[in-house]
């Protein structure tokens, strides 16, 4: 009998790997088909996500029967292949509708992914590792220490199961790498899940639906620019080096002129892909209109769209969100330029989903305590 650890997660393979195996790409289709369908998502049942205490992700069984794939080419498979989801330790529904999962991924490590509805659509925001590589001064998730990166079907297992919570008229059709952990440290299975996430005929997302947010890992910048057509959003939060390597120590390796010059240079071989740019806006410190002003000259020659964002708190947090006037005159100077710019009214705020909250008291202890705390500000 096959072990568990050798065998093959149906939500790993992309289209190309399923017709190799099954000898058709009808048949890998169909195959696709019911992965993504509600019948097989009702394998998924209530009581089996009942005991609060296990923490092991729950295994599902195949059916015998799958419409559009024979048996005679499926049974031979069978014991090669899993379809593993993780367990929900706890699901928290903010009043605006936002759902904030907390997912058991094995051992006593969880992930939080978040559902946020809109009209129309709805969006995940995914995570990509357990824990996080980066040290970013201002987010919960960086005082847990890194424990792993995520494999890819642990990604996708996240839009899977998320899918049925999505309002009938708010079907999830866009995913935003912007969970927990930074995805260019794990930038292999963060394509795969992709690849897997834009398959036809399902889930079929667009990749313009999909967006990756980093702190700013510039080799897998232009990695993720030259291999993939999803939108990339850059966390760039101060207008100085000297204020960003406080905040985020990374600065120190990749400064923002090298940023910057990557993306004005994928503006001009991409001008139809957009480029995200976040500040997370700070009482101040990165609030200022000065700030504003150098933000502005930045970002010359990038197709960017600025999200302002005001800081949102945790326990022990050293900062304080920017104020509502601070906030308005900064995003006057930037419109006023020309740029795109939006506030990103934050989301499901009581229930910890907000921007750069996601953390569980729960959670693992780090493996390095290093990782642990805020650096020194300017």
């Amino acid at each position: 009998m096959t072990s568990p650890a050798s065998r093959t997660e149906l939500l790993r393979l992309t289209q190309p790997e399923w017709t190799e195996r099954l000898g058709s790409s009808d048949r890998a289709r169909a195959l696709a088909r019911w992965l993504f369908s509600d019948e097989a998502r009702a394998l998924l049942t209530p009581s089996l996500d009942l005991d609060a205490e296990t923490t092991t992700p729950i295994e599902l069984a195949i059916p015998e029967r799958i419409d559009g794939v024979s048996h005679r080419v499926l049974d031979p498979l069978r014991a090669s292949l899993a379809l593993t989801v993780p367990r929900c330790r706890a699901r928290h529904v903010s009043d605006d509708g936002t759902i904030k999962y907390a997912l058991c991924v094995g051992g006593d490590a969880s992930i939080e992914s978040v559902l946020i509805p809109t009209r129309g659509r709805s969006t995940l925001c995914v995570s990509s590792q357990i824990g996080c590589t980066r040290r970013c001064a201002f987010c919960a998730t960086a005082r847990l220490g890194f424990c792993r990166n995520l494999r890819a079907e642990e990604i996708v297992a996240q839009f899977w199961r998320a899918r049925s919570d999505a309002p009938t008229a708010s079907p999830l059709r866009n995913v935003v790498f912007m969970g927990m952990g930074e995805p260019l440290d794990n930038l292999d299975e963060v394509l795969r899940a992709i690849d897997v996430l834009t398959q036809q005929p399902e889930p079929q997302l667009s990749a313009r639906n999909i967006t990756v947010s980093t702190s700013g890992i510039l080799p897998g910048m232009a990695r993720l620019l030259s291999e993939s057509r999803v939108n990339l959003a850059l966390s760039l939060n101060a207008t100085t080096d000297e204020c960003r390597r406080a905040l985020m120590p990374q600065t120190e390796a990749w400064p923002m002129t090298d940023l910057l010059a990557l993306l004005r240079n994928d503006a001009r071989m991409n001008p139809g892909r957009d480029v995200f740019v976040e500040m997370v806006l700070f009482d101040g410190i990165n609030d200022s209109e000065d700030d504003a002003h150098r933000l502005v000259a930045l970002l010359y020659g990038v197709n960017a769209r600025v999200n302002l964002i005001a800081h949102n708190a945790f326990d022990g947090s050293p900062f304080r969100p920017t104020s509502e006037a601070r906030l308005r005159r900064f995003k006057q100077i930037v419109l006023g330029a020309g740029i795109r710019c939006l506030t990103r009214v934050p989301r499901g705020q009581e229930i910890s989903a907000a921007c750069g909250q996601l953390a569980l008291r729960h959670q693992h202890r780090p493996r390095n305590p290093d990782q642990n705390g805020a650096p020194p500000l300017p």
